[in-house]
């Protein structure tokens, strides 16, 4: 726990601070949510196609159709899962020339066990990363699949219940009015 004195020198310190001036430090500092993605204003990073990230969602919505709020949060679970295993997928091949930048063909094999050697915590990192991300594609898909399930159950359960009261309305004696 800070003592008094270094409260004391935070407060001050932080008087100090205006944030970022320039027009590139307020633009990186726009970006500090995704370090978290916890409260990440947006699903794309610098290099990325917002297009390309509004074609998957559209293809997901089109495959699902959600009609309620959860059926909605997770297609849109479905889509942030997708587009994160795609970004692990150029982040391992990063990985890998990191091991290796000016290797040529003929020393290729040699050198992917030192790439490999060199990057193995980072490599094992990534995984374990792309595992709870196949995680959360695979529970959400489960769970969308049974609320869609029991959808079409209500709707044809409630449509039986519409038969058998038209059924009950046609079938009965017609009223003898005197």
């Amino acid at each position: 726990m800070a003592s008094q004195k270094q409260l004391a020198a935070n407060r001050l310190n932080a008087q100090k601070s205006t944030g970022p001036r320039s027009a590139e430090g307020k633009a990186r500092s726009s970006m500090n949510a995704l370090k978290t993605g916890i409260d990440a204003g947006t699903h794309i990073i610098q290099h990325e196609s917002p297009s390309r990230l509004e074609a998957l969602a559209d293809e997901y919505y089109d495959r699902f159709h959600p009609t309620t709020p959860e059926q909605r949060m997770l297609v849109d679970t479905l889509v942030d899962s997708e587009w994160l295993l795609r970004r692990f997928r150029r982040v391992e091949a990063q990985l890998w020339q990191q091991g290796f930048p000016n290797v040529t063909d003929a020393i290729f094999d040699v050198n992917l066990a030192v790439a490999f050697r060199k990057t193995c915590d980072e490599f094992s990192r990534l995984q374990r990363r792309i595992d709870m991300t196949h995680r959360h594609y695979r529970n959400a898909l489960q769970e969308l699949e049974r609320l869609q399930a029991q959808e079409v159950e209500e709707i044809a359960e409630e449509a039986e219940e519409i038969d058998r009261k038209s059924t009950r309305l046609n079938s009965s004696p017609p009223c003898n009015l005197v």
